[in-house]
């Protein structure tokens, strides 16, 4: 009993190994922390523009001070309350601070796009990586299915030809040919069996599964209804909906608002504050006074930082260089797309066509095997001629099942492309 046999088989469709690969992704579920981190980035930013409140509870030890003349000579120790007390409430309220609040909330909320854009690409990444290795054990079931009805015509070819040899019509050598043949396509089917358990189990990994199903692609997977649009659709389609396109414009941006952020350096801040003030003891008097004083106040106050123009030149030509570059990124995820769209769309083609004439070959060579294989039992043909011409049957349907899983891979490999997937 092979292992695939002695295991649980499950029967997995291209919705189910989408829906649990997404679910269960260590990677879709990195981007979706990242994604996570940069909306709280972006409701921090907008905080900034709320008041500052700084609240002050202050007690402490005052010493004695002593009082020396102009020589260093002692005067007099004069009296000083021995405890301490400041409590102080201050209100900062920025009123104008030259875009910088505004422009970073900005910045956080475009990092937060970007973040977005990041998972949806590992979304559209891990669906191309699933459905590659789904098609690679439909490959390998399929290879299996050809092995099998190989070996079971090889077996009855097997019994025709001892027939012949008990009637004295061919020699030994066609017999034992015959059962090493048998016995190569039996280990090619253990192989496939093993192959089957192995991605199984990758699979079984990835989508969260027991490692010990071994699971079963949809047998009508070939048959879906693929539409294809004309190779300008896609490519139009690409330059809406590609992530890295996307995020490129986002990156634009976002070099375009630090440029600003930059900028707003060179503008004066307005703020306003509002600060009340309980001390004791009064030291602005002499002798000093142990009582509370409490005094508040109101403040308009604009700061600038006049050495922020020595740099100003060389900040404004790297801001502008930012953007350069972006926008030269921009253009060439542009020209990728091009080129990537010419060569899924020409890949996928060629597959459609490429499954048209095998699909003819292996017609061609059932048609080969079936006239050599009657040559071969009414003694006008050799054993070598039967045997390559049974090779020959085996290589066309081995290459079709390749083809087709194929022509399904070039056309996922284009919605990926496009940003379709």
């Amino acid at each position: 009993m092979s292992p695939c046999k002695a295991q649980v088989a499950y029967n997995l469709t291209v919705e189910e190994l989408f829906s649990l690969g997404l679910k269960n992704s260590l990677e879709i579920q990195e981007a979706e922390i990242h994604k996570e981190i940069y909306e709280s980035k972006e409701n921090t930013a907008k905080t900034k523009r709320l008041p500052s409140l700084d609240v002050t509870l202050a007690n402490g030890y005052l010493g004695t001070p002593t009082v020396y003349d102009k020589n260093l000579s002692y005067v007099k120790k004069p009296y000083m309350p021995k405890w301490k007390q400041n409590y102080a409430v201050d209100l900062k309220q920025p009123i104008y601070q030259g875009g910088r609040i505004k422009n970073s909330i900005k910045y956080s909320s475009i990092e937060k796009d970007i973040a977005t854009v990041d998972f949806e690409k590992s979304k559209s990444d891990i669906k191309l990586w699933l459905i590659n290795n789904y098609l690679e054990l439909f490959k390998l079931y399929k290879q299996r299915e050809v092995f099998e009805k190989t070996i079971d015509e090889a077996n009855k070819r097997l019994k025709n030809i001892k027939n012949l040899k008990r009637q004295g019509i061919v020699t030994n050598n066609d017999v034992l040919r015959s059962e090493i043949e048998v016995s190569n396509f039996q280990l090619s089917l253990e192989e496939a069996n093993n192959d089957i358990s192995l991605t199984s189990q990758q699979l079984d990994i990835i989508l969260g599964l027991n490692e010990e199903i071994i699971l079963i692609p949809d047998s009508t997977l070939l048959d879906l209804d693929l539409f294809l649009a004309s190779e300008e659709t896609y490519l139009e389609q690409a330059y809406k909906k590609y992530p890295d396109l996307k995020k490129s414009n986002f990156n634009i941006e976002k070099a375009e608002i630090e440029k600003k952020i930059s900028e707003s350096k060179y503008i004066p801040n307005l703020n306003l504050n509002v600060g009340s003030q309980l001390i004791r003891p009064i030291t602005t008097v002499s002798p000093v006074q142990d009582l509370y004083m409490n005094s508040w106040g109101v403040t308009l106050g604009v700061t600038y930082d006049l050495f922020s123009w020595f740099d100003y030149k060389h900040t404004k030509y790297q801001s502008n260089k930012n953007v350069e570059l972006q926008e030269n990124r921009k253009r060439q995820i542009e020209q990728e797309i091009r080129v990537n769209i010419k060569s899924a769309y020409i890949k996928h083609m060629q597959a459609l066509n490429r499954v048209k004439v095998l699909e003819e070959t292996v017609i061609q060579a059932k048609d080969n095997y079936r006239i050599t294989k009657n040559k071969y039992f009414n003694q006008l043909a050799i054993l070598t001629d039967l045997l390559d011409a049974a090779s020959v049957q085996l290589d066309a349907e081995l290459q079709l099942t390749v083809a087709k899983a194929n022509m399904i891979y070039t056309y996922y490999s284009l919605l990926h492309t496009s940003g379709n997937l």
